[in-house]
């Protein structure tokens, strides 16, 4: 047996012996493919896995919506969101890592048919970025697009990666994209540059759900709270203290 022969045998042995796992949901199973540590899926029964996500998505998503998932990286909210096939979900991740998993699971799950997944980032404008990456592996976060500052401060760069970085607000031009309902923003310090390049499409959606926290909570919060109020979205101050604590809710019309 020749090297390149042992190489492609010892591929494919590798990916035979990926381990899929799976979680149980109020809607049904999902599985997952494991290609690192970061993309193991959290307990659902831990605040770590964001319960306050999952609860807006089952209280706010309504049949036939359409949800944009900013920030999707391996996609446990998007396929929860799309579980069932009553949704359109379009998930952007712009590590090429996490978004390979992303994929992987999207097909694990049947879900093609309705995720649509895109490898590109967030930005307040349209250009060509990198994405820093303090850990470059499938499922890893606080990477962070344009410099090596996410929202905890300065960190070490163990990789880079070119990246278009997209307006929402050009993201909704683009034909075959379906507008947003709500928008769930996850995008590790990046939060307030995103939110002024989507001043067009935030006055479309009825909800956003926004993770605020480190410096976007003490220093930029105004900032965000600005570029959202100008949308008409108004803050649901119930959810501030829900499980994780680390996200707001955003709504077009309060009850």
């Amino acid at each position: 047996m020749n090297e390149r022969t042992q190489l492609k045998t010892h591929s494919r042995l590798s990916n035979f012996y990926k381990t899929i796992h799976s979680i149980k949901t109020d809607k049904g199973q999902l599985l997952f493919r494991i290609d690192s540590p970061g993309s193991v899926p959290q307990d659902l029964g831990s605040v770590r896995s964001e319960p306050e996500t999952f609860e807006w998505i089952k209280s706010h998503l309504n049949e036939n919506e359409v949800l944009w998932d900013v920030g999707a990286n391996i996609g446990v909210f998007s396929l929860y969101a799309a579980l069932g096939g009553k949704n359109k979900v379009l998930s952007i991740e712009p590590s090429a890592e996490s978004y390979s998993t992303l994929n992987a699971n999207i097909r694990l799950n049947n879900l093609e048919e309705y995720i649509d997944a895109l490898c590109f980032a967030g930005s307040e404008e349209t250009n060509l970025l990198q994405l820093y990456m303090k850990d470059p592996s499938s499922g890893a976060s606080h990477n962070s697009i344009g410099s090596s500052s996410n929202q905890f401060g300065e960190f070490d760069v163990n990789g880079k990666q070119s990246v278009i970085a997209i307006s929402l607000d050009d993201l909704d031009q683009i034909a075959g994209i379906a507008s947003p309902n709500h928008i769930k923003l996850d995008v590790d310090g990046k939060e307030p540059e995103i939110l002024s390049g989507a001043t067009k499409v935030l006055k479309k959606v009825n909800s956003l759900l926004v993770e605020i926290e480190g410096k976007n909570l003490s220093e930029k919060l105004e900032s965000i709270e600005n570029s959202i109020a100008e949308s008409g979205l108004r803050e649901d101050r119930n959810w501030r203290d829900k499980g994780s604590g680390r996200n707001r809710l955003y709504k077009r019309e309060l009850s």
